[in-house]
């Protein structure tokens, strides 16, 4: 690796003072929380990915979608989707499955999707490979793409509309950052290692165009029942569930600070669609078929959400229309968002509910701890962001019309009733959500139901839906969101230009200049032609699309790529109590009569260590340089920052390596590789370690004995 290249210790970053960049920039975030964090962790690192944010980009009918089921800019619904007039705002923004899968045969191709999942508990991580292999392997990787042969792209925007951010990131090399134009609210920036970083472009509001807002809010009339549907419903076969989801304290006698995360979030998906078989629903359901379980325990997830709740949480928070709550009705067929400008206080949104209207919370988890706790356990299992909304609706009222989204959605009834109609996809897992439909395109239901209190309702992304309570009886339910653009279309978009650019540097017809007549042969001017040089031209091209087959080492970095995204969007890790006094979240300092400050840790070559979670960080190599994302500093706001991480020595990349095999298991310092030759042959472990340690990213086996 060449000098350039070449970084000191994690540790030895996150002891470096800030630049005076960074320093006036924490003095205009002065009284910030984040800044004053990022100001005391040098290491908490921020990526320039423009393609991460793609999703956020993505365009329907004019109108930029909405990601982020917790989003502090933007969100929207999982199942009832807020889509009014030319544009449909989709759902929450999710990640990849990866961990577990088998194949199956569909259109003659052998696919490999959640689909064919086991119903048993993820598989275990593969045991540590031989540290030299390991080292040799990585060294191979670095050392191809420092030779010319790159296996990650360089990244561009894909996103049309906001502005440039520069990457704050944290370093190990210490060198000072480029020129930021971070917007306000962003952490500060820490020095850059390399030159050539990019930005990430944060979410905007997604304030649709065709639904200004009027400087006074139009009051909210109550919906006329002219045209209200019937409340006949139709006999459906369910399945009776008294499993209430609780904290997991120990499975078969491991405590748990020892589970694996992963299976974690698999018990409290399994707990939600019981009796049902996780084996049953990956196989018949899972992106195939809606289906609901009726409940025998009405009160199974009141913990979660309630009205006292959101009246407490408007109350203690500044919590903004259209940012995070919508006022909605839907009457006539017309659909309606009714927000007011600024906070929703409760006398403001209890007064738009009694008029009739519903009442649509875009980022619960950000306030209620017990959503929240809910949310991260799936995003383990799921590896993609878990999002909710809830929606409150006062009796007899529609506040959505029917349409279909882009997520796979688990709808939690948790008080009153409301029906729901299931109509069949017109387009089978689309990968944008519909506009409003009218009741003209619908046709008959395949589903008619109404859910009571317990009651969970799963339906894939493109069926169709709409939902209305009835007569005497409010609704209040919770939708999770899962999967949105985690589709192998999205791996191929970031697949496709890693192989075209890897073709390029390997064929020479790939190289050689277009024809002087192409312009006059192909085009849509001239797709009416059938002479011989237009076919001519169009087989040739055909050809050398096919002699561009991506090798493993291609689809390794297009898949990191997905990754990332997920290290940007995930919710922060809640901590268990069991996990808090193993964990620097539990730590505390002290300080003696004279204000000398001490702490109640010491890291020992004999301390043992793991991940705090099975996905918490992600190891990647793009451009020759070796880094690691994690989302333990990510705010509860969707995609509020951008992406935490630091970059990495290739001894450094070779312990995070063995770290991610080695979970859920411990291992101690002692037994981790070597990285540089110091006095103390342990000291650059347990430094590195330490600096994990104190990013969250690691969990010690035993409490420190001095800790308070």
């Amino acid at each position: 690796m060449s000098e350039k290249k070449k970084l000191v210790s994690a540790f030895a970053a996150y002891r470096s003072p800030p630049t005076a960049k960074n320093a006036q920039k924490g003095t205009k975030n002065a009284g910030k929380n984040v800044a004053a964090k990022n100001t005391n962790k040098n290491v908490a690192a921020r990526n320039g990915n423009r393609n991460l944010a793609t999703q956020n980009g993505v365009k329907q009918n004019g109108q930029a979608q909405k990601n982020g089921s917790y989003s502090d800019a933007a969100n929207s619904s999982s199942s009832e989707d807020d889509s009014s007039g030319s544009g449909s705002d989709s759902d929450i923004s999710y990640g990849s499955e990866t961990s577990h899968c088998s194949a199956r045969s569909d259109d003659s191709l052998e696919e490999y999707t959640l689909n064919s999942h086991s119903s048993t508990a993820s598989q275990s991580q593969s045991s540590p490979e031989s540290l030299v292999n390991k080292r040799q392997s990585l060294k191979r990787r670095l050392d191809n793409e420092l030779n010319g042969n790159p296996s990650g792209a360089k990244r561009t925007s894909s996103t049309p509309e906001g502005p440039s951010t520069s990457a704050a990131r944290v370093t190990l090399a210490g060198q000072q950052p480029k020129a930021s134009t971070s917007a306000s609210n962003k952490r500060k920036s820490l020095p850059v290692a390399t030159a050539n970083a990019k930005s990430c472009p944060l979410p905007t509001k997604n304030k649709k165009a065709s639904q200004a807002l009027p400087a006074v809010a139009p009051s909210c009339p109550l919906l006329s029942k002219k045209n209200a549907l019937p409340v006949k419903v139709e006999p459906v076969a369910s399945m009776p569930c008294s499993i209430n989801i609780g904290l997991v304290k120990s499975e078969n006698g491991v405590e748990l600070h020892k589970i694996n995360s992963i299976k974690e979030g698999e018990r409290a998906l399994a707990a939600l669609i019981a009796p049902m078989t996780m084996a049953t629903f990956l196989s018949e359901h899972w992106e195939k078929e809606a289906f609901r379980v009726a409940s025998t325990s009405p009160d199974r997830f009141c913990d979660l959400i309630s009205f006292s709740m959101i009246d407490q949480m408007l109350l203690q928070n500044h919590v903004e229309y259209t940012t995070n709550i919508d006022v909605t009705s839907y009457e006539d067929g017309v659909r309606q968002t009714l927000n007011p400008d600024g906070r929703a206080l409760p006398p403001s949104v209890w007064a738009h509910y009694r008029r009739g209207c519903s009442i649509r919370i875009l980022n619960p988890s950000t306030y209620l701890e017990g959503l929240r706790q809910l949310c991260s356990k799936l995003q383990e299992y799921f590896h993609c962001l878990v999002g909710a909304n809830v929606y409150l609706t006062p009796p007899e009222s529609q506040g959505f019309a029917p349409h279909y989204d882009d997520i796979e959605a688990f709808v939690l009834q948790v008080e009153g009733k409301k029906r729901w109609r299931i109509y069949p996809p017109t387009k089978e897992l689309p990968r944008v959500s519909s506009g409003n439909l009218s009741q003209a395109e619908l046709g008959e239901p395949l589903m008619d139901i109404v859910l009571h209190p317990g009651d969970v309702l799963y339906f894939p992304r493109g069926w169709i839906h709409q939902a209305l309570t009835e007569k005497n009886s409010h609704s209040l339910h919770i939708t999770l969101s899962a999967y949105q653009q985690q589709s192998y279309a999205n791996l191929m978009e970031k697949l496709m230009p890693l192989v075209v650019a890897g073709s390029v540097e390997q064929s020479l017809s790939l190289r050689k200049g277009l024809p002087l007549n192409i312009w006059q042969n192909l085009g849509a001017a001239n797709d009416s032609l059938k002479g011989q040089q237009r076919q001519k031209m169009i087989q040739h091209i055909q050809k050398l699309a096919q002699r561009m087959v991506p090798t493993a080492n291609q689809i390794d970095q297009a898949l990191d790529q997905l990754a990332i995204r997920f290290q940007h969007e995930a919710l922060p890790p809640t901590i268990a109590p069991a996990e808090m006094k193993r964990t620097v979240f539990g730590m505390r300092h002290t300080a003696d009569a004279n204000g000398r400050c001490s702490h109640g840790y010491k890291f020992t070559v004999s301390t043992a260590v793991r991940l705090l979670r099975a996905n918490i960080v992600r190891l990647t190599s793009d451009d020759g340089v070796l880094r690691c994302y994690y989302y333990t500093d990510n705010a509860l706001e969707y995609c509020k920052y951008e992406p935490n991480f630091f970059e990495l020595e290739l001894s450094q990349a070779t312990t995070i390596q063995i770290l991610i095999h080695a979970y859920p298991e411990y291992i101690k310092i002692k037994d981790l590789p070597p990285m540089e030759t110091l006095p103390n042959e342990y000291e650059d472990r347990l430094e590195f370690a330490e600096a994990l340690w104190e990013r969250g990213i690691l969990m010690v086996e035993k409490p420190f004995k001095n800790q308070p």
